[in-house]
């Protein structure tokens, strides 16, 4: 009798649960981690107070000068309970008043926040005290230009940010399948960037630059040029966080936005690097919620075994993406419009989106890279299977029948990774 492992992959708020041959699966492939701070609150705080690359905050501030801090949007776990009260209490304490601060949610090209949801990410004393204002890409009258970067990019950035006497900037830093990280500078670009800076930063030739991949920041195009527009703009501070296995605050680091940010990329480098044995015919990478409420956050969930300097997945390979999916194609109807729109062929979509860029394309282009190599599987019960199968993947309501079907396909020597926090996790194979 075959022996069977039971297996918990995240799905929405919860788990699902596989059994797995035991002779196949490689293993469950999650970050290391590290321990979560003992005082979450105080280790920003301590962080705040001790700034890397550059001087303390509190030297720079005066009453009346006003204040824009970068939040990152509801798609984003930023434990922004842990990072607001301690970075208000120090601008009060060095004079700022709450109606001098404005938090501006950097929203990228996402929908903006509703009302609730800023409540529930910012905390509802927060959002009585202080103003916040979710950024709009296209919304011109509010977009500044400040000229242009070494790589063509278009430096428009929303009003408020120039505007502040102060621009400080927070988030989170974990692996990223373009810029190498998050965190730091993509608070600006992406975060509170006009549309056509973003299109030209997530252009399809920066995009099929072989360093603009995960967990490479030299010679990535993406992160450089990301950099050198946040740099124009003129961040005064970042108050940036990595969060461990769990989710929970692990280190935060604040200061130079240069200087802190690379310390932060080598904490989450230390507790996020996975070494991967050998490849694998068949990967789940999961996420749960908030990244798999939408199909347009696919890409990201998926692309960590195979947008890396050396995929860890065999050619002709499958790829399993547990989502929930409860808004379905959502905000983002020209990445669904986008990914369906050429017959299921990859090579024509890719043509497409360097002869006619649109927005939302970026993920699109991973996704038909990847299609070009790999068989890819979406298992939700929020979307159809014609609306899945459109965009070139096939559709399973139950994550048995897809892990079933895979292994079918494979053989007795099927080789299965199971990578339950696959947007964090940053692999390498052992040989390499």
């Amino acid at each position: 009798m075959q022996q069977t492992e039971a297996v918990h992959v995240p799905y929405g708020r919860g788990t699902v649960e596989i059994k797995v041959p035991k002779e196949n699966l490689m293993g469950v492939f999650a970050p290391p981690g590290g321990p979560a701070a003992p005082d979450p609150e105080a280790e920003v705080a301590d962080a705040i107070a001790n700034p890397i690359g550059c001087s303390p905050l509190a030297e720079r501030l005066k009453p009346g000068m006003s204040v824009c801090i970068l939040v990152s949007d509801i798609t984003r776990p930023v434990p922004y309970q842990y990072i607001l009260p301690p970075l208000l209490a120090y601008l009060n304490r060095g004079g700022i008043s709450d109606q001098d601060i404005t938090l501006l949610v950097a929203t990228g090209l996402h929908r903006p926040n509703t009302d609730e949801e800023q409540r529930q990410r910012y905390g509802a004393d927060i959002v009585k005290r202080v103003r916040v204002v979710n950024h709009c890409f296209n919304d011109y009258d509010h977009l500044v230009s400040l000229g242009v970067t070494s790589f063509g990019t278009p430096i428009e950035v929303n009003r408020l940010a120039v505007e502040s006497d102060i621009l400080i900037s927070t988030g989170y830093i974990e692996p990223h399948q373009q810029l190498g990280f998050t965190g730091g500078r993509k608070s600006l670009l992406p975060g509170i960037a006009s549309e056509r800076a973003v299109m030209h930063n997530h252009s399809a030739d920066m995009m099929d630059h072989e360093r603009s991949v995960n967990g490479l920041l030299e010679g990535n195009p993406q992160h450089e040029d990301s950099m050198e527009f946040a740099q124009t703009v003129g961040v005064d501070y970042i108050v940036n966080v990595i969060l461990n296995q769990e989710g929970k605050l692990y280190r935060a680091v604040a200061g130079d936005l240069k200087e802190a940010y690379l310390a932060g990329v080598a904490l989450s480098r230390a507790i996020r690097e996975v070494v991967f044995p050998e490849l694998c015919d068949v990967a789940i990478t999961a996420s749960g919620y908030p990244l798999d409420q939408v199909v347009y956050q696919g890409p990201k969930i998926s692309s960590s075994i195979y947008r890396i300097p050396r995929p860890i997945i065999r050619e002709g390979g499958t790829v399993i993406i547990p989502m929930e999916a409860t808004e379905g194609i959502g905000f983002h109807t020209e990445f669904f419009d986008l990914m369906s729109c050429c017959g299921n062929n990859p090579e024509a979509l890719i043509a497409k989106m360097y002869a006619e860029p649109s927005k939302d394309q970026w993920g699109a282009q991973i996704w038909a890279r990847m299609l070009q190599h790999l068989r890819m599987v979406i298992v939700t019960r929020n979307m159809s299977a014609s609306q899945v199968e459109a965009m070139g993947m096939s559709h399973f309501t139950s994550l048995q029948a897809a892990v079933d079907d895979a292994l079918a396909r494979y053989g007795a020597k099927c080789r299965l990774a199971v990578f339950p926090e696959a947007p964090s996790v940053l692999l390498r194979l052992a040989e390499d």
